[in-house]
């Protein structure tokens, strides 16, 4: 099979790259970057560049298109400070996609990487608005392509941006630091990025396209994030520090909506463990 992912360097694309390429496939990467290292064939492009999208699917000949590529805001909301070009990349960029891909390799299966916010993107800010366009056009083009979403719920790994909640708490704990935390109560489902990028695989295999949540089914609470920590770390409770600031609601569940396990996927390490490897890595 021939694969092209769009993201490759990023968390969920390098991982998808070293599982496909293991597989056995021929797998094509865009970026802008291509000095970065991926075992992935690397071409050049942009989901700003609607003519460097064609470039790629002409040369790349893929029979399954992964959109892993985005650009995210932690922790953002109305009125938060946005990272240039979101609405740029994270919407629009699909749209060309889409568009491209419709031109040039309409034979082609999408699976782009949609997420939960799509679910409340009003509590999000523009990122939500951005995710919810594109998994909108994934599912307007359903007549012109096999296009479906993979609704990714929280994932981490030693990949992910150090900026996310997550791995602040798993690093500041490792490296002896004091944690400072205003709310410990919100709900997140945490799933393992490794483990997610094998549920995009089983989207792409299903009989038809669709919309899939991809998540482990359990909930856990920022304190549990935390103590899972502690535990790794061998720390106490007396390095972390409650402050006042503001309170965030749960993570949205998804009972009763199409899910990757309906696939025959399901997630293969525990919270525990996702978090150790948080942990020593660093």
């Amino acid at each position: 099979m021939r694969v092209l992912i769009l993201g490759v360097l990023g968390q969920d694309g390098s991982y998808l790259a070293e599982q496909l390429c293991a597989g056995g496939h021929e797998v094509f990467g865009l970026t802008r970057r291509l000095n970065g290292k991926s075992p992935a064939n690397l071409l050049h492009g942009d989901l700003l560049d609607q003519h460097s999208l064609e470039r790629a699917l002409v040369v790349a000949d893929p029979d399954v298109v992964f959109n892993v590529a985005a650009v995210t805001s932690p922790g953002g909301s109305w009125g938060s400070v946005d990272p240039p070009l979101m609405l740029e990349v994270t919407g629009l960029g699909v749209v060309r996609l889409v568009s491209a891909m419709v031109r040039c390799r309409s034979m082609a299966k999408l699976v782009h990487a949609s997420s939960s916010a799509v679910l409340e993107p009003d509590r999000y800010g523009l990122y939500g608005a951005a995710k919810r366009l594109a998994h909108d056009t994934v599912i307007g083009h359903r007549g012109l392509l096999w296009s479906s979403n993979a609704i990714l719920f929280s994932h981490t790994s030693p990949r992910k941006d150090m900026r996310f909640l997550d791995r602040k708490i798993c690093i500041t704990l490792a490296r002896g630091g004091i944690l400072t935390m205003t709310d410990l109560s919100p709900k997140r489902d945490w799933g393992y990025a490794p483990d997610y990028c094998e549920a995009l695989q089983a989207i792409a295999a299903a009989p038809e396209p669709g919309d899939w949540v991809v998540a482990t089914g359990v909930q856990r609470s920022v304190g549990d994030l935390v103590q899972a920590a502690l535990d790794a770390t061998g720390r106490g409770w007396d390095s972390v520090q409650l402050v006042d600031g503001p309170r965030f609601p749960d993570e949205i569940r998804t009972d009763g909506m199409p899910s990757a396990r309906d696939l025959g996927w399901a997630p293969r390490t525990s919270f525990e463990a996702m978090v150790r490897e948080l942990v020593e890595v660093a």
